[in-house]
């Protein structure tokens, strides 16, 4: 929760439950989409074969 706040607001704009429920999932996946974003694609350098 303390990553989303910042980003996002401390509030929900819809007034249904079931539109908040949306609006979280929503922002869920938006914040996952910024954290794939950002992590490292690592490779394996310099191994030999056998």
């Amino acid at each position: 929760m303390y990553r989303l706040k910042p980003l996002f607001g401390d509030r929900l704009t819809c007034r249904l439950f079931e539109t908040q429920v949306t609006e979280v999932h929503a922002r869920d996946a938006a914040m996952n989409i910024m954290t794939a974003l950002g992590m490292p694609v690592s490779v394996c350098v310099g191994t030999t074969a056998a």
